[in-house]
């Protein structure tokens, strides 16, 4: 399996160094280029991505249709040609978020280190280093 593995990173060293899977040029392509089949992966890949970020934890004052989602992400394609390059994913949160008036969730709160639970001083015949005698407090 490892020789398997290795063999396919020399042959296919762009799996490797992938980052994202699509950009903003694949998405315009999927979504201009009229080929049978892709209107329905232009209709579906900007809807994912909305659905992921509400998944996620994003809170939008505003919905739409999959049509108005895929038609935002669109435009912002066709007003930003330059930023096309950029992951489709990133693309679409930045139109999408726009549109739609959303919120990014809140980061998760930095956890602090746990204390150490105090020892109780009620050993079991008052030895030092034996077991605990957990008694109740009358």
């Amino acid at each position: 399996m490892k020789r398997f593995v290795a063999a396919a990173l020399l042959f296919f060293p762009g799996i490797a160094q992938a980052e994202y899977f699509d950009t903003g040029n694949d998405l315009w392509g999927l979504c201009t280029d009229n080929f049978p089949g892709h209107k329905y992966l232009c209709l579906g890949l900007p809807v994912a991505y909305y659905d992921m970020m509400l998944a996620t934890g994003y809170r939008c004052v505003a919905t739409g249709s999959r049509e108005q989602v895929r038609d935002v992400v669109l435009k912002y394609l066709t007003d930003n040609p330059d930023k096309r390059n950029l992951p489709a994913s990133e693309l679409a949160m930045t139109s999408l978020t726009a549109a739609f008036q959303c919120v990014a969730p809140a980061p998760a709160p930095v956890a602090s280190p746990a204390k150490p639970m105090p020892r109780s001083d009620k050993t079991k015949a008052g030895a030092k280093g034996g077991p605990l005698l957990i008694t109740p407090d009358h």
